[in-house]
């Protein structure tokens, strides 16, 4: 059982480490991009959010596609149609066009977090699950972290388009592999004390369910601040402090990779000490994220701006796993895929609305005025945390 856990998570850690070295080359390819096309920050903005809007679009189906055909082909097919779309974003030669191809991949992404959770439910005991899903998550901020130094100077010597053939490749490797190696699911839901099947969770159920609904806005405005520095530190770096391309990837990751310990730590302190005091954990965290991304926002120099913003994401990165912790702990797994794919939807549409909302504030004001739109989503995290009230140890739906 041990084994198959440890597999199972190395195989899916280097899954979303490979997408998102995918993802991270469009937003530092994105003066590029812009220089080339002749775009303004909102068009640029545009070109990240029509991803995210075809991931909304195809979340919640895409959970309970997951639910029905099971977790590792759709990890698999998602893979394949990742790495053909992916080289296509590079073979683009207008910009209509890439926005195209980028709402696919959104799409074509879509159903690969729930996937992702439930593979993690189904191969994972329940004790130490929010670890487990902790630990592969840190994928996210170490490739974010890696991009610098592998995607950067790739785009700088061979162009943007090359990197995402270059990136497209890995993903057309790993698919087969994931295939051969993910082992099969031995989790399974604790038997029903009648004699009878449990019946399946109907999907207005889990629509109507207070805690996901609440633990969904939570995690929407947590995107707001996540996706808004991810997608316009890295631009504002290059155009407002005038740092190289490579320069302003890696200041810029330094604090998505900070980010990755309180990842880790939230994922462990849920798991060991606070499955039944999410607000403990959840709320102090949130409150210091917002002062000091507000002092982010009011920094003038690059040191103080990166140093503050590392301490922010730090804290609101104690949140995410214990949001996805406590969905695993009150939904079970056999309606987890769709569970998740609501809750993940609520993310992906505030992460629609940020980088064009931004850019377009960014463009009429400031990058400050810009960055000023970050607050909104910690204000919704923040009240969303406090109307949330678990009673029982764990409480799943009638």
């Amino acid at each position: 059982m041990k084994k198959a856990t440890s597999i199972s998570a190395v195989l899916l850690f280097v899954t979303i480490l490979v997408g998102v070295l995918g993802t991270y080359s469009i937003i530092m390819a994105l003066p590029l991009i812009g220089e080339e096309f002749h775009l303004n920050p909102v068009e640029q903005g545009a070109i990240i959010s029509v991803y995210f809007l075809g991931f909304a679009i195809f979340t919640i189906p895409g959970g309970i596609i997951a639910d029905k055909r099971g977790s590792k082909q759709i990890i698999v097919i998602n893979l394949v149609l990742w790495a053909i779309l992916t080289a296509l974003t590079g073979a683009v030669t207008g910009f209509v066009a890439l926005l195209v191809v980028r709402f696919l991949l959104g799409f074509i992404d879509a159903p690969l977090m729930p996937a992702m959770l439930k593979a993690i439910a189904e191969r994972t005991p329940a004790n130490i699950r929010t670890t487990t899903l902790s630990i592969v998550s840190t994928a996210e901020p170490i490739g974010t972290g890696l991009a610098p130094f592998l995607v950067a100077p790739l785009i700088a010597i061979l162009g943007w388009q090359e990197a995402a053939f270059f990136t497209a490749s890995i993903g057309l490797l790993l698919a087969p592999i994931l295939w051969i190696f993910l082992p099969r699911p031995f989790v399974m839901e604790p038997p029903s004390s009648s004699a009878s099947k449990p019946k399946p969770i109907p999907f207005l159920s889990l629509l109507r369910n207070e805690h996901l609904l609440k633990l969904t806005s939570m995690l929407c405005g947590i995107q707001i601040v996540m996706v808004g520095c991810l997608t316009w530190v890295p631009t504002y770096l290059t155009t407002e402090k005038h740092l190289a391309i490579t320069q302003s990837g890696l200041y810029s990751s330094l604090p998505l990779l900070i980010s990755m310990l309180g990842n880790l730590a939230g994922g462990w302190l849920f798991d060991r000490y606070f499955h039944q005091k999410f607000r403990t954990l959840v709320i102090p965290s949130l409150l210091f994220s917002t002062i000091f991304l507000t002092l982010m926002i009011l920094s003038e120099h690059v040191n103080q701006f990166l140093l503050f913003e590392s301490i922010s994401l730090f804290f609101l990165s104690f949140t995410t796993q214990p949001i996805l912790g406590l969905t695993m702990r009150i939904i079970p797994s056999d309606a987890l895929g769709t569970a998740s794919g609501i809750l993940l939807t609520g993310g992906k549409l505030a992460s629609i609305l940020t980088p064009i909302a931004m850019g377009a504030f960014i463009q009429a004001f400031s990058f400050q005025a810009g960055f000023s739109l970050l607050l909104v989503g910690a204000a919704i995290a923040l009240v969303s945390s406090f109307l949330i009230h678990i009673k029982k140890r764990s409480e799943e739906l009638d």
